[in-house]
């Protein structure tokens, strides 16, 4: 879902990024952001350092809510704060999809490499099925990830709208 891209080429992508830049400062943005969330009940805003992140209230949250991230740095080019975009599910779910996904590679890693081993010594090959059965639950995986990130796009969308009005017309240039 490549929000703000020039080029579609990475429609795949699990947590779509995105870059602004703005003329507006660091403190700046931040006061924007703390006060658009303070006037929206439909959004939460929550600062950390140089990061703030946008979030469903509770009341509307489910499993596949998405937040937010946005983080801001002094824009080396020239004047104002480049802000990066990460939009994705909450950390717990994020950290499940990244153990299920490591669970599988090491599986099939180990299995695989058993497998080929006994392979070469004209033992029997069942551990061979690890690497078809492993590509099956990781596209699997990938798939319920998509059919979730579908399930919060309206929230999606509606955290990348606070973000844009808050900043109002000094986004000088999307990435």
């Amino acid at each position: 879902m490549p929000f703000n891209k020039k080029e579609h080429k990475n429609v795949i992508e699990i947590r779509p990024r995105f870059r602004l830049i703005t003329e507006y400062s660091i403190p700046e943005v931040l006061d924007l952001l703390k006060e658009s969330v303070h006037k929206d009940n439909s959004v939460i805003g929550k600062q950390v350092h140089d990061i703030f992140y946008l979030d469903v209230p509770p009341s509307e949250q489910h499993y596949w809510s998405p937040e937010l991230r946005v983080s801001l740095e002094k824009n080396e080019a020239g004047e104002g704060t480049f802000i990066r975009c990460v939009l994705g599910p909450r950390h717990s779910v994020w950290l499940m999809f990244i153990f299920i996904y490591g669970f599988l590679g090491v599986l099939t890693l180990f299995g695989g490499m058993y497998g080929m081993a006994q392979w070469n010594v004209g033992n029997g090959t069942g551990w061979l099925w690890c690497f078809p059965i492993a590509f099956i639950l990781i596209l699997s995986v990938y798939i319920i990830a998509k059919l979730g990130q579908r399930t919060g796009r309206d929230q999606m969308l509606h955290l990348i709208s606070v973000l844009y009005h808050s900043l109002g017309d000094h986004i000088t240039e999307r990435k």
